[in-house]
């Protein structure tokens, strides 16, 4: 009468020790950073990316929510498309040979300096002209006041934009790759906050 019994307590136990084994394999282990000069050698050298992210802005004009595609085609060239969670564009920004382009509302804008167009169109703005390196955790040459964690990853620094507004950039979470790119961004200046979401890189 035993092994009767005891045959469905056996099948239970297998059943989850391979389900064990299966959330062992989904879970990539971390891998540890690269060395500080290194990493940031290889973040420099990315002259072409692209990612999705979600993006939430607050300021005094408005706040809204939204999903970010950045595709970055060489060291100054790019495009990003900033939409809601319903698909509208709330804007698009182009950067190329020929100068920066902002779509808003239908309607577009040409501009040597895109963060002041933005500004004036739709009442916040951001660090856009930097935006290729910070994306990437870099502070460029911009960047001042850079804080480190004890991988030699940039955690935080302080930048002004060509509108004259400073803001501080801090790194709250990284990608658990050796090169651990940037996925949690919080930028904040003296009446507005934008929180970047990094879901995906490619």
């Amino acid at each position: 009468m035993a092994q009767p019994m005891l045959r469905p307590l056996l099948v239970s136990i297998f059943l989850l020790w391979l389900s064990g084994c299966s959330v062992l394999q989904q879970q990539r282990p971390a891998e540890a950073p690269l060395n500080m000069s290194e990493r940031e050698q290889q973040l420099t050298a990315m002259q072409q990316f692209s990612l999705q992210a979600s993006v939430g802005v607050k300021s005094p004009a408005e706040s809204i929510s939204g999903n970010l595609r950045w595709q970055q085609k060489n060291n100054t060239e790019y495009h990003a498309r900033l939409s809601n969670f319903l698909g509208i564009s709330l804007f698009e920004l182009t950067q190329d040979s020929s100068g920066s382009e902002i779509q808003i509302r239908g309607e577009s804008y040409r501009a040597a300096d895109t963060s002041t167009l933005l500004l004036q169109l739709s009442g916040w703005s951001m660090p856009l002209q930097d935006m290729p390196l910070w994306l990437r955790g870099l502070p460029g040459s911009n960047g001042r006041d850079v804080q480190r964690d004890e991988f030699g990853r940039i955690v935080s620094f302080n930048l002004t934009d060509s509108t004259g507004i400073i803001w501080q950039l801090e790194y709250q979470s990284f990608f658990s790759d050796s090169l651990a790119l940037p996925k949690r961004i919080l930028l904040s200046s003296s009446d507005s906050q934008i929180k970047v979401v990094i879901r995906s890189w490619q």
